[in-house]
């Protein structure tokens, strides 16, 4: 414990370093300080040779990779203290070896246990993690080359964005911004682009990142031709191909990474279990049957009762089919809407949500009357369908529009209406 007080105050000394000052009164307390540290990490060192031995026989200091990493720490700061602390001398390269003492840090893992086992998992995966790199550069180059056929020499633009041919992109254009100004036309291609295998992987390899994909995908919508301009939404059919991509590599490659480490931290779990008597079931079916938790239902005692019988229908299968049928009909329904459509079509879409909304606050309510309404709450999934209900309600509640209506007698009304369009409320009105 003591170890691993004086490993975290050594780190957060390394990230107190001020980067830009070498010579500042906050660094001339951190190297008082590092000196500490490093004396201690060296008294470390120096009684677990003693304590292990050497390199001669098994378990000695030597023969621990860790054991290994902590000399090479502390052997680089103490060379590094005796050849600085020469002021005649400037050994760059000797004073370099200063910068292992960002190592410190992985002084940590050999004295957690949990830390240990997850950094011996990925090395472990390492080996298959290769084999999956191999088949992932191989897609990646497959992509590359497709890439290339699509987009060779179509990523070109001109500043002027109203001139598509490079030979009209000439002279200077008005640029409109704070002031008008006048700014040379040039011919120019985009940051990323598909003219080669080896331009092509690493614009694949951007996308594949998720950081800044949508520019590259609007770039290969509105290419055109070889050395023309973009024209915006030429080919939409284009963007078919990220599609696949993007199934391909970040989402069907980052699972298998990630399912061959919890494979290895499986078998890694299963190899310290061999030593039990259990067998590999055996302590399945122990840690199910502890873990379990058994699933309740709650039903009415009194089946004379008119609560047994909403229950019954409630919980009856034609009544969950029709509730789901009715779930993706309205998902239908709302898939439908677009912009600026006819005012009979959102009349029509209006009334179907209401219709809708109605259904499901009946279930709402028979389930309330069949379940009570403890037993209705104490289900997630109930509470889920009430928000949602309510919303709904809420939603349709504030969509109605209030009309004033004023008369040349100077009568004035309310008419609470849904769905009116904006010419109507001004002729109302």
């Amino acid at each position: 414990m003591c170890i691993l007080l004086v490993i975290a105050m050594s780190s957060i000394a390394l990230a107190a370093e001020d980067p830009v000052l070498a010579v500042s009164p906050r660094n001339d307390v951190l190297k008082y300080l590092d000196y500490v540290f490093t004396g201690v990490f060296t008294f470390e060192m120096v009684i677990k040779m003693i304590d292990l031995g050497l390199i001669l026989h098994p378990g000695s200091y030597f023969r621990d990779l860790w054991n290994i990493l902590d000399f090479i720490v502390v052997t680089g700061a103490l060379v590094a203290f005796a050849f600085t602390a020469d002021k005649g001398k400037d050994l760059n390269t000797i004073k370099s070896l200063r910068v292992l003492r960002v190592l410190r840090p992985l002084k940590t893992i050999k004295r957690l246990p949990k830390l240990k086992a997850v950094f011996d998992c990925v090395v472990n995966s390492l080996k298959n993690v290769l084999n999956i790199l191999i088949v992932y550069m191989l897609f990646m180059f497959i992509f590359a080359v497709i890439a290339v056929q699509l987009f060779k020499g179509k990523f070109f633009y001109c500043t002027d964005e109203s001139k598509e041919f490079e030979k009209d992109c000439r002279g200077q254009f008005l640029v409109y911004e704070k002031e008008v100004e006048a700014q040379p036309r040039e011919w120019k291609k985009y940051d990323f682009h598909y003219d080669n295998v080896l331009w092509a992987l690493l614009t694949l390899f951007t996308v594949s990142t998720g950081e800044g994909w949508p520019t590259v995908l609007k770039h290969s919508v509105d290419a055109t031709e070889e050395n023309l301009g973009p024209s915006p939404g030429y080919r939409m059919e284009m963007s078919i191909f990220y599609v696949v991509y993007f199934v391909v590599f970040p989402f069907f490659f980052v699972n298998i990474f990630v399912a061959l480490i919890i494979i290895t931290f499986q078998e890694q779990g299963d190899k310290v279990m061999s030593e039990c008597s259990l067998e590999k079931n055996e302590r399945a079916c122990i840690d199910f049957a502890i873990s379990a938790k058994p699933l309740t239902r709650y039903m009415p005692q009194n089946k004379q009762t008119f609560q047994y019988k909403m229950w019954r229908f409630v919980v009856s299968s034609p009544f969950e089919y029709f509730i789901m049928a009715m779930i993706a009909i309205n998902t239908v329904v709302l898939m439908m809407k677009f912009y600026n459509a006819p005012d009979p079509y959102d009349r029509m879409l209006h009334y179907l949500n209401i219709l809708f909304t109605f259904l499901f606050s009946m279930e709402c309510v028979l389930k309330l009357i069949a379940f009570g309404v403890l037993n209705y709450f104490r289900d997630a999934w109930n509470v889920f369908d009430f928000v949602t209900v309510l919303g709904s309600i809420t939603d349709i509640l504030f969509s109605a529009c209030v009309c004033i209506y004023i008369y040349p007698q100077k009568h004035i009304y309310f008419e609470s209406v849904s769905c009116l369009t904006y010419k109507e409320i001004q002729f109302h009105a």
